[in-house]
């Protein structure tokens, strides 16, 4: 499980991109922590991973303190971030069995595995390629397969889906449920509003590094007046409002 405590991180000082915030998740609990841009979701993900530091309160995942193990909770965590910088050099079969190597996983056990997640998200064909000719989804695929084929006990995802096609994305979400019932603890950062709602058991807001709501997914479709999440997180972000479009002021 994950438990933060008044965790509070701050890149200027008279400024917090984190401000304070506490929460728990449990295991086999699927957290959809949603904000606008900007809003602290980045930099929680990276504390919970042990990637970043943080000035004050206290963070544990699975009873590892993050603060002094910072590598003991990278052992036992899985993450996909927004944005990673991959080997483009090797092929994918060649990052693949890397990524095994640091995770001690068996040479056979990992070559079932990396043949396993090929065939599930129809990479196949494609392991011998260099990761730097194949396509934004099916790096976004590389990634999703080194998060998971270690069977970590947390699993972080920060924009998971980025590039991935129709087919690849109702894999992964048929995945995470799956692992979630495994008793797996999934803390999900997306701006996909709608798939958030679909699969998340809990579901945090976050803005302007403070928390705002947090709340049991089916707790809240059962409240009065919940239409969806998308109409929930434009109501609760009236001072953020989308600006409106109009094809006249620009164009006639």
């Amino acid at each position: 499980m994950i438990k933060v405590r008044n965790l509070t991180k701050r890149y200027v000082p008279d400024k917090a991109a984190v401000d304070k915030i506490s929460f728990d998740i449990k295991s086999g609990e699927i957290c959809g922590y949603i904000g606008a841009n900007g809003a602290g979701k980045s930099t929680t993900v990276k504390i919970l991973c042990g990637a970043m530091s943080f000035d004050e309160g206290q963070v544990t995942v699975s009873n590892i303190d993050v603060s002094k193990d910072p590598l003991e909770v990278k052992k036992i965590i899985g993450y996909v971030p927004e944005n990673a910088n991959l080997f483009n050099s090797l092929s994918m079969t060649e990052y693949l069995e890397f990524a095994g190597i640091l995770y001690n996983i068996d040479n056979q056990i990992l070559r079932k595995r990396i043949e396993y997640f090929a065939e599930l998200f129809d990479f196949k064909d494609l392991l011998k390629h260099s990761i730097g000719n194949i396509s934004k989804g099916n790096k976004q695929k590389v990634l999703i397969t080194a998060a998971l084929f270690h069977n970590p006990d947390v699993i972080f995802l920060d924009e998971p889906l980025n590039g991935l096609d129709a087919n690849a994305i109702f894999t992964f979400q048929h995945i995470i449920s799956e692992l979630a019932k495994k008793g797996k603890t999934i803390f999900y950062c997306s701006h996909l509003l709608d798939t958030i709602e679909k699969i998340s058991t809990k579901i945090i807001i976050i803005e302007n590094g403070k928390i705002t709501m947090d709340r049991h997914t089916e707790e809240l479709k059962n409240s009065k007046d919940f239409i969806s999440l998308e109409t929930l997180f434009r109501n609760m972000n009236r001072n953020n409002e989308s600006k409106i479009f109009k094809y006249e002021d620009i164009f006639d």
